[in-house]
């Protein structure tokens, strides 16, 4: 085994061209390694390795025999493999014959592998880069934990040769990440950034150092810069229209479970030569990973933990290229998983291959093959296609210690690959086929946070389902991975952009009938929506500062509601580029159901959803027209004073003061409760009363197991908010002879609603000018 220090190192020293001779030895070490062949863990042995090396052959030509794909030659070479097993198995033969053996029936497997007409796919382009010095999903893209070394290389002959040409030599010394091929097959992207030494602080990093994106020809020429400033561009994509798509820092904002702070990153979109790059979603918190599906929609992976735990949800979206309809894909409701990576649309099928990967680690783990037509949720939709690989920190803890077993109703059989190496680990697939892929490989343990993993930790391996595995390039200094066939490819269909209706600074909201998802709430029921802003973190680290008792919760402000008609449509305007969720509310204004999720809308867009948990693939419901269609699209009805910005000050304390303070305030303070506006630690004395009987949404802070006290992954009816709250239940009984009615019970409804929050920014001096109960203009960052 080949290891290199975890730790902060100078720029791993260049591989020399590996000459065939050396290749192929690499290649027989790498089947020994596999087979647990002199391995110090779960130790095979050459009949064990040569039966599921002939095993493998039998199914992967069974699966292309009804294409017409297999020779009468290569079956009969099968064959007479299997009778030289029997035979041996029959004679007792020595290991010297076995080894032969076991060496014959592996090249006969890397030929039948390599045969297979999806594998003749020409050059392969691929980077080299070590991974970032903090093994997590948010830190691995950043500039600032980057570490020196590697480029942007091409395979000539995949298979054949492990000779291979550098693309940007010209390049200082640096961190690449992520490459696509354009459809042309004459251009590549990628993401660089320069890196002169290893970062000091590992936690901290390097501030100052960012990844850009970058484009150079097939042939190495015209390679040149297309984005620079203060940010972190990366996992660029060719779109079918030309333009470019990629993940980037410009959304700012920051995470909000953790510490160091990390910087959102969301999808932009650029012109093909890199200007005008701007942000295309609106979400609060991070994406990646975004590739183009066979119908021209772009697939990516979000993290949707709007008042839900943190460790789960990255799962699968899909959005238009223009940044309209964004919608879950799959898995927005799954445990295990724990998330999603590296999307990609198999060729002339509708499923998709992904990695099936950590949340405190890189991305690395199992591949799996993803086809939502079996359902958006759940394992029905999933194949592994690795299965010798679990999946990190669900079914297997991930180093030193990191485990979310959630989903996991009995702990999964221990294949052998991971008893023989341990958290071994897959990551970047690329599809040819449902059944063959190219991918990166690590016998290493996948490593999390807080450290890093070896610099030289992956290959590259064109693999398939049926067990095969065979490398086809590995430099030992360093890593390997994201391989991308460097030859045309189809385009997909350029997608129009939906209706455009309205200004630059709104849009157009469709919902058809908000009880598609409601099955226990009774038709009637529901008689506004209340539009709710999610405000981004805009200040770095967790409950720095917080916004309320709700533990890292986002921040909120309530636009105000809508009418929903009889028939559960409702069509409305809204503001665009801003994160949003909406509210069933019932004749009280009370929220039925709540959405822990947010959509947005680009500047004139018109946005059509089924239900409220819908997917978009939902057939609409037969018996015509929806009502709301029928008449102008309703302008959203404001709040009351103080829910926008949301402060509890001016939205709630106005209410106490009239109603409550008589027996909780000044000398006379029944039961101990004081609710009067003083100031009282981070809050006011009201507040700390008030909220612990909110039923508020929080992923932390609650006793018991959070899939119950959090009511996750979907919330019930009526659990969060007013309805579920026993601070409501008050109210109704009419406590202390006090029946709040109108616009003050609908003060404390839409507080209750909106999670029981107190501030409505997170900047600190607005959030002291709110406790004093002052007004503040709004958040720093919507």
């Amino acid at each position: 085994e080949v290891r290199l220090d975890r730790g902060p190192a100078a720029a791993p020293a260049r591989t020399p061209a590996l000459r065939d001779a050396l290749a192929r030895a690499l290649i027989e070490w790498d089947w020994r390694m596999q087979d647990g062949i002199g391995t110090a863990r779960a130790p095979g042995d050459f009949e064990t390795a040569i039966d599921r090396a002939l095993q493998g052959c039998a199914a992967a030509l069974a699966a292309r025999a009804a294409d017409g794909e297999v020779t009468a030659e290569a079956q009969a070479r099968l064959a007479a493999l299997c009778r030289a097993r029997v035979d041996l198995g029959a004679a007792g033969a020595d290991s010297h014959a076995l080894e032969r053996l076991w060496r014959g029936a592996h090249w006969f497997r890397r030929e039948v592998l390599l045969s297979d007409p999806r594998a003749r796919c020409g050059p392969i382009a691929f980077v080299k880069g070590a991974p970032g010095a903090f093994s997590h999903q948010l830190t691995q893209y950043y500039g600032r934990y980057a570490r020196s070394g590697g480029g942007i290389f091409v395979l000539d002959r995949p298979g054949e040769s492990m000779q291979s040409r550098e693309l940007t030599a010209a390049l200082p010394p640096g961190s690449y990440q992520h490459l696509d091929v354009s459809f042309e097959g004459d251009r590549l992207l990628f993401a660089y950034c320069e890196v002169p030494s290893p970062p000091r602080d590992t936690i901290a990093g390097e501030h100052g150092r960012y990844y850009h994106l970058y484009e150079v020809k097939a042939d190495g020429a015209g390679l040149r810069r297309l984005t620079d400033g203060a940010f972190d561009d990366f996992a660029p994509r060719f779109l079918p229209n030309g333009k470019i798509v990629f993940v980037s820092t410009r959304r700012l904002g920051w995470h909000r479970c953790g510490t160091p702070g990390c910087e959102n990153y969301t999808l932009a979109l650029a012109e093909a030569d890199g200007s005008s790059p701007r942000t295309i979603s609106y979400h609060e918190t991070q994406e990646w990973d975004p590739a183009v599906l066979n119908d021209g929609r772009v697939i990516y992976t979000r993290w949707d933990y709007v008042d839900r735990h943190a460790v789960y949800y990255e799962q699968l979206w899909s959005v238009h290229p223009d940044g309209s309809l964004p919608a879950a894909y799959y898995g927005n409701n799954t445990f295990n998983p724990v998330g999603l990576w590296e999307a990609r649309a198999v060729p002339g099928s509708e499923r998709v291959i992904a990695t099936a990967g950590a949340h405190h680690a890189m991305t690395a783990g199992s591949i799996v093959l993803v086809d939502v037509a079996q359902g958006v949720d759940g394992t029905r939709a999933i194949t592994r296609l690795t299965p010798d690989a679990l999946f990190p920190e669900s079914e297997k803890a991930v180093a030193p210690g990191w485990y979310a077993p959630a989903g996991i109703d009995a702990p999964p059989p221990v294949p052998i690959g991971e008893q023989r190496w341990p958290g071994h680990c897959y990551r970047s697939p690329y599809p040819l086929g449902e059944n063959l892929f190219l991918a990166a490989y690590s016998f290493d343990m996948l490593i999390g946070e807080p450290t890093a993993n070896p610099v030289n930790m992956w290959g590259i391996y064109l693999c398939d389902r049926f067990g095969a595995k065979e490398l086809l390039y590995r430099d030992p200094a360093i890593a390997s991975l994201w391989p991308m066939p460097l030859r045309p490819r189809e385009r997909p269909p350029v997608l129009s952009a939906p209706i455009v209706e309205g200004g630059e600074r709104e849009g157009l909201f469709v919902l058809q009938d908000v009880y598609a998802s409601l099955p226990s709430v009774p038709r009637g029921a529901v008689k506004r929506l209340r539009i709710v802003q999610v405000i981004p973190k805009s200040t770095p680290g967790a409950n720095r500062p917080t916004v309320g008792l709700p533990h890292a919760s986002p921040g909120k402000q309530v636009l105000g509601t809508v009418p929903v008609e009889a028939d559960g449509s409702a069509f409305f305007r809204a503001p665009a580029g801003v994160p949003l969720a909406f509210q069933a509310l019932d004749e009280r204004g009370r929220a039925l159901q709540v959405m822990r999720s947010i959509t947005y809308l680009q500047a004139g867009e018109r946005s059509a959803c089924i239900g409220c948990h819908e997917p978009r693939t939902a057939a609409p419901r037969a018996g015509g027209r929806a009502l709301a269609l029928a008449r102008e699209p309703s302008a959203i009805a404001p709040a009351p004073d103080g829910a926008r910005p949301l402060s509890y000050p001016l939205l709630v304390q106005p209410v106490l003061d009239r109603a409550c303070v008589r027996c909780h305030g000044g000398e006379k303070t029944e039961g101990g409760i004081v609710l009067t506006g003083a100031p009282e630690g981070r809050y006011t004395a009201s507040y700390n009363a008030l909220a612990p009987r909110v039923s508020f949404s929080a992923w932390g802070g609650k006793d018991g197991d959070f899939r119950v006290v959090n009511s996750e992954p979907l919330s019930a009816p009526g659990f969060f908010g007013a309805a579920g709250s026993s601070l409501m239940e008050l109210l109704d009984a009419a406590h202390g002879g006090v029946m709040l009615e109108g616009e003050d019970l609908d003060r404390l409804v839409t507080w209750m609603d909106a999670n029981a929050l107190f501030y409505g920014t997170f900047d600190p001096e607005g959030q002291s000018r709110q406790q004093r109960g002052e007004r503040i203009a709004g958040p720093q960052l919507e």
